[in-house]
């Protein structure tokens, strides 16, 4: 530790310094000075643990001293030397934060004991602050990754949300973004046994070229990236960094990984945008099974060729299937295959690409996990061979019709007669569990959906999103806390699930129009 010395006598320095050099060398001493004014200007500049100050000397004495370096908030701790048993030096030192004492003429064991007391009450209250500055971290990364998920979760239309959740989040707002999303697969027992830290740490390192990098645990294996940088990013860069990534995670960890990377945006909102699509391109690869490395843009230039089915036949395959209805999905199927069949001069390739992109859209009804829990789809979607055995029309739509008669077999024994009402549980569930910490993706796992269709799905029931739907559960349990109990604002913030209580002051009054004080005292002047 940093050790300064002040006092007008040359003598009992050079005597005080041999004695620390020799007894006590966990001090270094950093300087010396003659009076309080010379030991102020030296202190500022050398910023010590320790300071062992005469009590009188000239120009400034120790305890003037210490006064002056306490106003511009010098943290060190003071030990005072005194030849006189006065009670009132003593007593104005503790006004001042001093709690150390030496007499002179100073005994050897009697310094070592009082610095060695000294270090010890330094390293106590460093321990504490180590401490708190560690659950500040977490609790700050925590408000981060709730408000990530938020914005991830919430959609493209609430760019207004996405920027005060960036703002609680102490994120750059004007800034290119872009959503990565990360699938450890295959056998994870690094994963298991040190769980993501070690993951998050070469994201860290390979992305360091980036302004922000913000990385969590979403759901199961996979982990969500945004990259935030305040010039212009290259889609291709993004790319070769995701593909050092890659190797970087299987060389140094042995895990296996597929990483799907959406489009680079300019507005917060576009952020759930980005991660839409990297999700997208993450179910491209389950179906191609090819490389481990693909992004949005690159999907878009590869199915962009043939546009021969339309939205409109896709958005009626989407409907049969939701609708369990097995008859009218095989019968899209077939007309869909009747466009392609009258269009001259279609290769086998284009053919394959065609159905490449009705699964990728088909299959957003079900889960990775799900996929892999039913030996048939996964046989059929995940074989690295996939659609490139078959090379006529003919086999390819019997392949097609074979695959979504299995996707609809699949998700009505998934959709027993107790869940008929999928949406009611949901809700059930959500007005239950308010309190917690309640991702979309969590959700959706727990009810064996994907993510993306769920969200689509519950919006389309209930004519609102899912985020807002738990946003006004939150606040009705919180007024309802607020006129029938004293608790404070920060406690019922928590009781209610938030984990920032100015994010949640915000959003009370957001659907309320008032503060939530504001709102108590509304109810006493009723």
């Amino acid at each position: 530790m940093k050790l300064i010395l002040v006092d007008d006598e040359k003598g009992i320095l050079e005597g005080l310094k041999k004695m620390i050099d020799r007894y006590i060398p966990e001090c270094e001493v950093v300087g010396t000075a003659y009076n309080g004014r010379e030991g102020f200007e030296l202190i500022q500049k050398w910023q010590p643990d320790i300071v062992i100050t005469d009590i009188r000397m000239p120009q400034a004495g120790g305890l003037e001293m210490i006064h002056m370096l306490k106003e511009v908030d010098i943290q060190s701790k003071f030990i005072l030397l005194s030849g006189y048993a006065d009670f009132e030096y003593a007593r104005k030192g503790m006004q001042l934060g001093v709690n150390f004492y030496i007499n002179k003429p100073v005994e050897e064991q009697e310094l070592r004991d009082c610095v060695c007391q000294v270090m010890d009450t330094i390293r106590i209250e460093r321990s504490k602050v180590q401490e708190m500055d560690a659950l500040k971290l977490a609790t700050y990364q925590r408000m981060q990754e709730d408000g990530l998920r938020d914005i991830l979760d919430m959609g493209n239309d609430h760019t207004e949300i996405a920027e005060e959740l960036l703002r609680i989040g102490c994120m750059p707002e004007l800034a290119q973004f872009a959503c990565i999303f990360i699938e450890i697969r295959g056998k994870a027992d690094g994963l298991k046994e040190h769980g993501f830290d070690p993951v998050f740490r070469q994201i860290d390192l390979v992305f360091r070229q980036y302004d922000s990098v913000y990385r969590f645990r979403y759901t199961g294996a996979q982990i969500a990236v945004i990259v935030m940088h305040g010039s212009a990013m290259e889609s291709r860069n993004l790319i070769n960094t995701a593909q050092r990534l890659h190797e970087v995670l299987f060389r140094q960890l042995n895990l296996s990984s597929v990483i799907g990377i959406g489009s680079i945006q300019n507005r917060p909102g576009g952020i759930s945008q980005s991660f839409e699509e990297a999700r997208n391109a993450l179910s491209y690869q389950v179906i191609k099974g090819a490389e481990p490395i693909i992004s949005y843009t690159q999907i878009m230039n590869r199915t962009g060729k043939s546009e021969l089915v339309t939205e409109e036949m896709i958005a009626d395959l989407e409907a049969a299937i939701d609708n369990l209805d097995e008859r009218e999905s095989v019968d899209m199927i077939h007309r869909i295959f009747r466009e392609i069949e009258a269009e001259p001069g279609f290769n086998p390739a284009d053919l394959q690409q065609q159905c490449l992109n009705i699964l990728l859209l088909s299959i957003r009804k079900v889960s990775f996990q799900q996929l892999q829990q039913n030996r048939l789809l996964s046989r059929q979607l995940l074989s690295l061979e996939g659609i490139s055995r078959f090379k006529t029309l003919a086999s390819l739509e019997q392949w097609m019709v074979e695959v979504i008669s299995g996707i609809i077999e699949f998700l009505l024994e998934q959709r027993t007669p107790k869940r008929k009402d999928m949406i009611s549980e949901i809700k059930e569930y959500v007005t239950d569990h308010y309190d917690e910490s309640i991702s979309l993706a969590e959700l959706a796992a727990r009810f064996y959906m994907n993510p993306f269709y769920l969200s689509q799905y519950f919006k389309q029931k209930t004519g609102e999103t899912y985020l807002n739907f738990l946003t006004h559960i939150r606040i009705s349990k919180a007024k309802e806390m607020l006129e029938q109990t004293d608790l404070k604002v920060y406690e019922i913030c928590h009781k209610v699930g938030y984990s920032d209580a100015q994010h949640f002051s915000r959003m009370f009054e957001k659907w309320t129009g008032f503060k939530p004080r504001d709102y108590r005292k509304s109810l006493a002047k009723q």
